[in-house]
């Protein structure tokens, strides 16, 4: 009538729960989904990437929050833009800081994309976070006008009451 329920030996297998008793002991042990979760996109302001470790050496991982960062998602205002033959740099502005960004030449299909970003308009970009002379920088892949961040901004300051249709 009465039996025995033991957890570990319950949660130890479907992926749900993880089990310290799977996980390898060796230090030299590297997990694919280690790998896996440094190549995430992860949403950070300007102030968490400031506010990371920066590392001494440009090839060493950038850490936020205790999470080593290299591709990210940012959204913001576009500033200082300046177009050359083999890139394009610029500031992003989120309210929470600057940050220095560039986006690569490669192909016609990048010269395009940023001809259509100028100085004042709000972006979403993707880029892979690195140092360079000691300062972080945002090298971007993908730029893209933030109309969708934008409406979800004034849907939230309308429902707070901070707009009204009249001042729209």
């Amino acid at each position: 009538m009465f039996s025995q329920f033991d957890g570990n030996v319950a949660f130890s297998g479907g992926g749900f729960m993880p089990s310290q008793s799977l996980q390898s002991t060796d230090p030299g042990y590297s997990s694919s989904s280690k790998n896996r979760d440094s190549q995430v996109l992860l949403p950070l302001t300007v102030k968490q990437i400031k506010d990371a470790s920066n590392p001494n050496d440009e090839k060493s991982n950038i850490v936020v929050d205790g999470v080593d960062v290299n591709n990210i998602k940012l959204v913001g205002m576009v500033s200082d833009r300046v177009e050359r033959a083999t890139d394009v740099s610029f500031s992003i502005d989120d309210g929470t800081g600057r940050l220095v960004c560039h986006r690569w030449l490669n192909e016609s299909i990048d010269s395009k994309e940023m001809e259509e970003i100028q100085d004042g308009m709000y972006v979403r970009v993707h880029g892979a976070l690195k140092v360079f002379q000691g300062k972080i920088q945002l090298n971007t892949f993908s730029i893209r006008y933030a109309i969708h961040e934008l409406i979800k901004l004034f849907e939230c300051k309308y429902s707070l009451g901070k707009y009204s249709f009249s001042s729209l």
